[in-house]
């Protein structure tokens, strides 16, 4: 076989297995419309950050509208409507948790067609100075309390709020008999989101942290489709009953009076703890070295 021939025998192989490996993803996260489907992530996010490397509010807006819903089902009069959502902060201290509660009215049409189960897509778009630990979230996900959930954008959990950027937390929600309770045509979801404060910037008083409205999706298997493609239909918040879809937190902020003492303090502490450790170390040496020729 002369060379030429086997360079284009393992160049066609390579394309065939890239062409197979990517039709593998794409029925496993499709977006399917009545004419074509998109290729796209599991999560919504993961696609914008793809594109771009910052949170930017009217950034995301334009994808979610033209990216995404412009291959989601393009018969979207059978979706769900959203009739209330209700936000507000719960607990005390610089750990609390966002809750969300959402009432989604069924179509007669939709019920008939849609599966058992179904998405429900909470997207947060958190302010500077807040974030959500991932690893927390992966915890609740292993237990159930989620169906999927991520943080993307700044995951750096130790800076403080003026030197970090802004992330976003995904979250997905299965909505079965466990998350909702059903009255005819009507589902009630809950959801609490554990949240973290950032440092603030030394001032006097509080910093207000505002949160926006979140972006809620819906995504269901097409029915007469393949397994794995699924719509994605966006919930509108504008008619809407809410309480207040704009908590706001006031984290303390550091006192600028008390950062020479508090310096001094952390100073002191750290060269105490060296020296302990220093000290530690050279007693475990004499002691092993001591053991050592009692030995031999």
């Amino acid at each position: 076989m002369k060379l030429h021939d086997l360079l284009a025998r393992c160049l066609a192989m390579i394309i065939t297995m890239t062409l197979i490996a990517r039709i593998g993803s794409c029925l496993d996260t499709a977006v399917l419309s009545e004419d074509h489907a998109l290729c796209v992530d599991k999560y919504v996010a993961k696609s914008y950050f793809s594109k771009h490397d910052n949170l930017v509010d009217s950034n995301f807006e334009d994808f979610i509208a033209h990216d995404m819903l412009s291959s989601a089902c393009g018969n979207a009069k059978f979706a769900p409507k959203l009739p209330a959502l209700h936000r507000k902060l719960i607990g005390e201290g610089s750990h609390r948790r966002l809750a969300s509660s959402l009432r989604l009215k069924m179509s007669s049409e939709f019920i008939s067609r849609s599966p058992k189960s179904f998405e429900v897509i909470i997207i947060e778009r958190l302010p500077s100075g807040v974030f959500a630990d991932p690893f927390e979230l992966q915890h609740l996900v292993q237990r159930g309390v989620f169906r999927d959930a991520a943080v993307f954008g700044d995951t750096n959990l130790e800076l403080p709020s003026f030197l970090s950027n802004r992330s976003l937390v995904e979250v997905h929600l299965e909505v079965n008999s466990n998350l909702t309770s059903q009255q005819k045509d009507e589902l009630d979801i809950h959801m609490e989101l554990p949240l973290h404060a950032r440092y603030q910037p030394l001032g006097h008083g509080f910093s207000r942290v505002k949160f926006s409205s979140p972006d809620l999706l819906l995504r269901c298997n097409v029915e007469g489709k393949q397994h794995g493609t699924s719509c994605l239909f966006l919930l509108d918040k504008q008619n809407a009953e809410s309480n207040d879809n704009h908590p706001v937190w006031e984290v303390p902020c550091g006192n600028r009076e008390h950062t020479k003492v508090v310096s001094a303090f952390t100073f002191i502490s750290a060269v105490v703890s060296a020296l302990l450790i220093i000290v530690a170390s050279i007693r475990y040496s004499d002691n092993t070295a001591s053991n050592v020729l009692k030995q031999s």
